[in-house]
């Protein structure tokens, strides 16, 4: 495991190396920048400020000069400043990592507790009623907008029964339970389309297992059903279910902008979402490579996982 380890290392840094070469590219290619910005819209563009302003953000030079000087202090651990506020890049982003994770998190654990029984059970009773309302509603889950259902859940529990707030962060280290009432609704949010998919994975995996030759086996030496079901089968089955759990979390990290920014909810995906507008570059590639770290590395995780459910998977 530790040679497979080293070696899925080895392979991320190409893939983080083309990640952030086409992100740097995309970010200077959109429509204006942060020169536009700076300037009062009442006052005459000068283009004598326009190019001292470049050359004083770097901005005058070839973009792959700008790329290769961006990516030799990065692999110093020097990301910048930000272009407007002029704070150092990496503590502003360690400042909004801490609720962008605890809502991910906490909306995939969400995902988790009620997918895997509910596939389970779903598999268990095939083309019964409760079958066809898991199917139905990891349908639902998966067709309905998590922007749409994030404005309907603040129009019924915020301004008609008035019992969540409709925006807001509060550190849970600080106030557990003063934090729960933020963070329901878009962790809710957030859960359904990843409980959806996990619902319909459990259920076909479920299937599948329960028509192999060991269940037969099993049920024919006198296991209790339940043993055959927990022990056996449900095992199995979770592998698949972990690879889309593992995926969907590391997308969670990475889709929280718009969610993050209906609530108010102070994580990096409001902070992407705030400096998009303000075309502040170092913030933005900064951000984009922390989440695509979380991402790999939360499939090697996802990877590393399948040994420990199931011993006989090979890792090569």
């Amino acid at each position: 495991m530790l040679k497979y380890t080293i070696w899925r290392l080895i392979n991320l840094i190409p893939i983080l190396f083309i990640l952030t070469f086409f992100v740097f590219i995309i970010f200077h290619f959109l429509p204006g920048g942060p020169i536009e910005l700076m300037v009062p819209p009442d006052e005459v563009f000068d283009e004598e400020v326009r190019k001292a302003l470049e050359k004083e953000l770097g901005l005058d030079r070839p973009i792959l000069i700008q790329y290769a000087d961006w990516l030799w202090r990065a692999l110093h651990g020097d990301f910048g400043e930000s272009i407007f506020t002029q704070l150092p890049v990496w503590g502003l982003i360690l400042e909004r990592f801490p609720a962008t994770l605890y809502l991910a998190v906490a909306a995939i654990v969400l995902a988790i507790v009620i997918a895997i029984p509910l596939g389970t059970v779903a598999a268990l009773r095939k083309n019964t009623m409760i079958d066809y309302m898991a199917v139905g509603s990891s349908i639902f889950g998966l067709t309905v907008p998590n922007f749409w259902l994030a404005l309907i859940m603040i129009l019924v529990f915020s301004l008609g029964l008035r019992w969540l707030p409709s925006m807001g962060y509060i550190d849970p280290l600080h106030d557990f339970f003063g934090s729960l009432k933020h963070f329901v609704m878009p962790a809710l949010v957030l859960a359904v389309a990843p409980c959806a998919i996990a619902t319909r994975m459990t259920r076909s995996s479920m299937l599948d297992e329960l028509n192999k030759e060991y269940v037969y086996t099993a049920r024919s030496q006198g296991l209790p059903e339940w043993k055959i079901i927990f022990k056996y089968t449900l095992k199995n089955a979770l592998i698949p279910t972990i690879t889309i759990v593992g995926l969907q979390l590391g997308r969670l990290l990475g889709g929280t902008i718009i969610i993050e920014t209906i609530f108010g909810w102070p994580g990096v995906g409001l902070l992407i979402f705030e400096h998009i507008n303000a075309r502040d570059f170092p913030v933005l590639q900064a951000a984009v490579l922390l989440l695509a770290l979380f991402f790999v590395g939360i499939n090697l995780i996802v990877d590393l996982t399948y040994r420990l459910v199931n011993p006989r998977v090979e890792l090569s």
